[in-house]
């Protein structure tokens, strides 16, 4: 059976990712893979993936995502990133599921329900990004005794990285504030002590009090530390600033073209509806925004803004038969234009993502950051996962 639009999924190359990581950082002790976003459109399913080949925690941000998760993996270590409401601490009970606690009053309501569980609990420090988390040090040190003084098990302390810290000061202030926050506790006292992102995880050498590191969108195949400048006028130029601002803000270390394998596990395709020829001078589409400057053939493909592409099309390409094509007119809510070539049959796959067609270049033509993209392609589209060259299952 031919769908519309569907993503692929590869578990093969989840895998390859998850064991790329964990033995190029070795160094750390935990790896905790985010799945918020349903796996960034990925879906839970690739969860058992990741666990087989060296990834050891896990991470969501709603009850919801834990219950996804918990269908396709009941025993692996899951830490919820949001606190959990205290209304649905029985529900969290019955998920296997690790607490974040982000502030004081939080903690001090989740002690007084006196339940009866040896809760996991990891303590959220705010260095700077203004989100959730602790700011106080006093007020860490005051969770820390608390939690000691309860029947729950403080397992873990962790931030989030605002920025890559490349040119910028935030970075390094952030670990800065992070030391600071922690100074009146022993982290060495506490197993998992974590920080994130990919482009941290990537750019960055391992901090000395971490035991564990979690990653996003590298999971899933996406090598997001930046390229060396070349020596072109252009680059030569962006060198000069780069180094200014290094010098500026004192930057700590930091890595470009790192090495490490990482394939991206999804691409989304789509079928041919109709192949239209269209004379010189005609248009097509709302607003009649395309016009025709010489005798054309138009592919038409049953995908647009409702599949997740976004209704912004700039340079867009797809793939047909290992060529691209360029995308025309305005998109549409379940349709797409492509200008093609008369080596084009209506039964030809057509490829959005995937085969030469990079997330990058995907988001950037609808306005939207990788893992934007990634999140709405997975959750507007069927999935397909594919193992050894086989579908071996669809949601």
């Amino acid at each position: 059976m031919m769908l519309d639009s569907y993503v692929e999924i590869d578990l093969d190359k989840i895998g390859a990712n998850a064991r790329a990581i964990t033995q190029k950082y070795s160094d750390y002790k935990y790896f905790i893979a985010v799945l918020k976003g349903d796996g960034y459109g990925h879906g839970m399913e690739v969860a058992n993936e990741m666990y087989k080949n060296g990834i050891n925690y896990f991470a969501v941000s709603s009850l919801e995502e834990a219950q996804s998760f918990r269908k396709v993996n009941k025993d692996a270590p899951l830490l919820c990133l949001h606190p959990v409401h205290l209304s649905r601490i029985e529900e969290a009970k019955r998920l296997n599921l690790t607490i974040a606690v982000n502030e004081l009053d939080y903690l001090k309501r989740l002690l007084n329900l006196n339940i009866d569980c040896n809760f996991k609990v990891h303590l959220q420090i705010d260095t700077g990004f203004n989100r959730l988390g602790f700011k106080d040090k006093d007020e860490v040190k005051t969770a820390v005794d608390m939690i000691s003084g309860s029947n729950f098990v403080l397992e873990g302390i962790y931030q989030h990285f605002a920025t890559a810290g490349i040119f910028d000061p935030h970075w390094d202030e952030q670990v800065r504030n992070f030391k600071e926050l922690t100074s009146l506790i022993d982290l060495k006292k506490i197993p998992i002590v974590h920080m994130g992102s990919s482009v941290s995880m990537l750019t960055h050498p391992k901090q000395p009090f971490t035991t564990g590191v979690r990653m996003g969108i590298a999971i899933y195949g996406y090598n997001v530390s930046p390229d060396s400048l070349s020596n072109s006028p252009k680059d030569k130029l962006r060198k000069m600033r780069n180094n200014y601002f290094i010098k500026k803000y004192n930057i700590s270390e930091t890595y470009f073209d790192v090495k490490i394998d990482l394939q991206p596990a999804m691409k989304m395709k789509t079928r041919i509806l109709q192949l239209k020829k269209v004379n010189k001078g005609e248009w097509f589409g709302y607003n009649a925004s395309y016009t025709a400057d010489e005798d054309i053939i138009l592919a038409i493909l049953p995908v647009g803004y409702n599949n997740g592409i976004g209704h912004a099309n700039h340079g867009r390409r797809v793939v047909i038969n290992g060529k691209k094509y360029p995308v025309v007119g305005e998109m549409c809510m379940n349709m797409t234009a492509v200008k093609v070539d008369s080596s084009v049959k209506i039964d030809d796959e057509v490829t959005l993502l995937g085969d030469g067609i990079t997330v990058g270049m995907f988001g950037r033509s609808s306005g939207m950051g990788n893992a934007e993209a990634l999140v709405n392609i997975g959750k507007n589209n069927p999935r397909f996962y594919v193992k050894d060259g086989k579908v071996v299952k669809e949601k």
